[in-house]
């Protein structure tokens, strides 16, 4: 398998499991009312999303991709689901911070509907 491959799947992966890991949390902290106290939901997301960011860079290097409207339109939505998802975490009010939950699994699919579809 080339590495590119091997690249891409392991991208792939990293996508699924930030994006569960993010529902689990989030479910848990918003809908159940319950704090995450386990240490891999302290410091884990972090980790994956560096892996995450870094093999996206990896494939945009590999592809040699020169910066396309749609990697653009990817790039700020990824910035909009980083930051309603860490407002979400950190709002006080219930109904609020599950709209802004809400808002920011919206972003975090739109991203993986840009980089499939590639719209422009």
């Amino acid at each position: 398998m080339s590495s590119y491959l091997l690249l891409k799947y392991l991208h792939l992966t990293l996508v699924v499991i930030s994006g569960l890991g993010f529902l689990v949390r989030g479910t848990v902290k918003l809908v159940f009312e319950r704090e995450l106290m386990h240490p891999m939901t302290q410091f884990g997301p972090h980790v994956i999303d560096t892996l995450l960011l870094a093999s996206g860079l990896g494939l945009w290097t590999y592809t040699h991709s020169s910066m396309q409207s749609w990697f653009a339109l990817k790039m700020v939505l990824l910035v909009s689901y980083i930051g309603l998802g860490m407002t979400a975490f950190r709002m006080r009010e219930r109904q609020h911070a599950l709209t802004t939950f809400a808002l920011a699994i919206t972003a975090l699919v739109s991203v993986a509907a840009t980089a499939l579809i590639k719209p422009f």
